[in-house]
């Protein structure tokens, strides 16, 4: 027997079910739309805003543009022109199989016009220049039986010079251990004379030189502008001849030999005997006695005594050359010792034979014979009448 059971009441209830399970997923999809009608009614402001402002841009760009008077660009002919009319006339018949000609515009000038070309600008100058340098150039020679190192200097303000400011020549020698520079030449400019000797007369006679030689030798020096001078082309310095002439005075001290004919001359002063001197051009130094009012005038000087009862005095051609003598004297006294040379000698040869002979350390003179003896060794004094002798200091 087939029984039949009422299930509505159990469909609704399992209807319930399935609706309340749903409830959560309903409830998300509803959250869902939700955020999705707020994205498009945001993304529906945006675009209205972007098109507002678009539009009050167009607007305000517009109202700039109106706003102003335009011209035509310059070149572009206002001026109306006729209306042409490029229909055949209607009284002239045209056969139909026939185009209308029409008259051909003539062809733009096309000639190209001269470009022109901008000139490059010179390079600028560098900020950095060499100012204030010399150059120099050398020359080796033997001359005179030595050998010379002559050496050019030539003076540029700056790198862009084309030529030296000034220039100058000197040599170098070796005197006593001390090396001493002789300026020979001086030229103020390339097209100056140039002036020689340049250096003082004693500076010249201390390395072997005179004023004669120094032009001599000034003439071989060589130069930038490959510029030659003889002897005669140069010129003396301002105030050189006065100079030349002017007596340097040593008190204690007498140079020996070389005297002039006639001398001395009796009962003078030092200034006058000094002033003798270099009014005459034979005299080069003088030695003056002062116990006896004495001058002696030169004409020439080499070796200096000491004595206190002298002054001497030499030009600058002879002053450096002068040979300070260590020798002191003696007289009616004989130096013991052993002699290497007997030769008959004037006094004053005498002494200097001695005093420039390193071998020599002392003298014996024999007066009335006129004997001049040189030892190599000293020993003693002794005293012998007649006799003036002399013995160098230890050491020299």
């Amino acid at each position: 027997m087939l029984i039949r059971h009422n299930t509505a009441l159990l469909e609704r209830a399992v209807d319930l079910v399935v609706k309340q399970a749903a409830i959560p997923t309903l409830q998300a999809e509803a959250a869902a739309y939700d955020k999705i009608a707020r994205a498009n009614a945001f993304r529906r402001m945006m675009t209205g805003g972007a098109i507002a402002v678009a539009a009050v841009g167009i607007g305000f760009g517009a109202a700039l543009f109106f706003g102003q008077q335009h011209k035509l660009p310059p070149g572009i002919d206002t001026t109306l022109t006729e209306k042409r009319d490029d229909r055949i006339p209607t009284t002239e018949t045209v056969p139909q199989d026939r185009k209308a000609e029409r008259t051909k515009a003539p062809d733009p000038d096309v000639t190209p016009k001269p470009e022109t070309t901008t000139p490059t600008p010179a390079p600028k100058q560098p900020d950095v220049i060499t100012a204030d340098f010399n150059k120099f150039l050398t020359r080796e020679i033997d001359w005179q039986g030595s050998h010379w190192s002559l050496v050019s200097g030539h003076h540029f303000n700056d790198e862009h010079d084309a030529t030296w400011d000034h220039a100058w020549c000197y040599t170098r020698r070796l005197v006593n251990g001390v090396d001493v520079n002789a300026d020979l030449v001086n030229r103020a400019s390339p097209t100056a004379r140039p002036q020689a000797p340049v250096s003082p007369a004693t500076t010249l006679a201390s390395v072997g030189l005179n004023d004669a030689s120094a032009l001599e030798l000034g003439s071989k020096c060589v130069w930038l502008d490959k510029g030659t001078f003889s002897a005669s082309d140069y010129e003396a310095p301002a105030g050189r001849a006065e100079m030349a002439n002017k007596l340097v005075a040593q008190d204690g001290w007498d140079a020996m030999g070389f005297d002039l004919p006639s001398m001395p001359l009796w009962n003078v002063s030092f200034d006058q005997c000094q002033t003798q001197c270099e009014g005459d051009n034979r005299c080069a130094a003088i030695t003056y006695d002062k116990k006896h009012s004495a001058c002696f005038m030169k004409g020439d000087a080499s070796v200096l005594v000491k004595d206190p009862d002298a002054t001497m005095a030499a030009k600058q051609a002879v002053a450096g050359k002068l040979q300070y003598s260590s020798l002191v004297f003696y007289k009616n006294t004989v130096v013991v010792g052993d002699s290497y040379s007997n030769v008959p000698s004037a006094y004053a040869d005498c002494v200097m034979a001695c005093a420039a002979d390193q071998k020599c350390l002392g003298f014996n003179f024999d007066s009335p014979n006129k004997m001049c003896s040189l030892l190599d060794q000293v020993n003693s004094l002794s005293l012998f009448k007649g006799v003036a002798s002399g013995s160098k200091a230890a050491g020299n």
